[in-house]
């Protein structure tokens, strides 16, 4: 026991030497300090871990931190494609007001004019809705695309 012992204190002893954190704490570390923890080290036997608590704390401890990390890394994902999705959003309203006005010309030399106001405001309402619903579905694409949030209860 005395090798692994002298062993251990002359580990710590070239870490002192070594170390600049050591050497801020204070001058040269005393000799019966490195003899006492050698001593502690060379003494151990098994020491008893158990996994499944070492888990649950560290869950308990991180797991604020992940959720919200989890949080930030969803919305960040959510922004970058509701960008992607609105990049071609004018270029789709201004050929859509386009196609309406011409739809809309055409049915009304047909139809009376307030019946082709009445179709035309009608399928605008409808390609409205159609687009609040595609944007609004993103956040839920997103979800189902592997972006999974950690449970509420860490």
């Amino acid at each position: 026991m005395t090798k692994k012992r002298d062993k251990i204190a002359e580990l710590l002893r070239a870490h002192a030497a070594d170390c600049e954190e050591c050497e801020r704490e204070g001058p040269a570390v005393e000799e019966s300090a490195v003899e006492r923890l050698a001593g502690h080290m060379s003494a151990g036997g098994d020491v008893p871990v158990d996994p499944a608590g070492l888990s649950r704390t560290a869950m308990a401890r991180l797991g604020p931190e992940l959720q919200a990390r989890a949080a930030r890394a969803y919305w960040r994902r959510v922004l970058q494609v509701g960008v992607a999705a609105l990049a071609p959003l004018p270029a789709v309203l201004a050929y859509d007001a386009y196609a309406l006005r011409f739809a809309y010309e055409i049915i009304a030399r047909v139809l009376p004019q307030a019946m082709a106001t009445y179709l035309i405001a009608s399928y605008a309402a409808l390609l409205a809705l159609l687009f609040a619903t595609t944007y609004a579905a993103i956040p839920l694409l997103v979800e189902r695309s592997g972006m999974r949030r950690l449970p509420a209860g860490g």
